[in-house]
């Protein structure tokens, strides 16, 4: 058994904070090359935090009215459903995207998490969070039921 070093696991942290994906899903991901070296970031959460950091600019810039606030909440959580729609087809079909769809929706969705966190109302965001944990938690039990069900090649049997 090798042991990591401190380096190593500072390496792998900066690895899953990044990117998240092992290098066979690196296709999922911008590759930034310098001095020879490549750093991947996943591409979506690159749109993500991208559309959070200019949101909020933007909006504070602006001076974006926050009310109605019910109204801007239902629309941010529309919009940002569209990495939603693009993250559930991509993972329970066989249709793949883009890095350019995955930076573009995760750039909507970051624009509606900013406008939620604009709007400074603590239900607004936990009912964001809940809405997105529901979300992850349904498509991985669907995963997981689907991989119960799948038939043993060699005998037919289901697992």
């Amino acid at each position: 058994m090798t042991q990591w070093s401190k380096r190593d696991e500072l390496r792998e942290t900066l690895h899953m904070m990044l990117s998240h994906h092992p290098p066979s899903l690196f296709g999922h991901c911008l590759r930034v090359s310098f001095r020879g070296r490549s750093l991947y970031l996943c591409s979506r959460c690159t749109g993500i935090y991208t559309g959070i950091g200019l949101g909020i600019v933007v909006l504070f810039l602006i001076g974006f009215p926050r009310e109605p606030s019910w109204l801007w909440f239902f629309l941010a959580l529309a919009i940002g459903f569209a990495t939603v729609v693009d993250w559930i087809s991509q993972r329970l079909t066989p249709r793949k995207t883009t890095n350019l769809i995955r930076v573009g929706t995760g750039f909507l969705s970051g624009v509606s998490l900013a406008t939620i966190l604009y709007l400074g109302n603590l239900v607004y965001m936990v009912v964001a969070l809940v809405v997105m944990g529901l979300t992850i938690g349904g498509v991985g039990y669907i995963e997981e039921k689907r991989r119960r069900v799948q038939k043993d090649p060699a005998t037919g049997d289901t697992r």
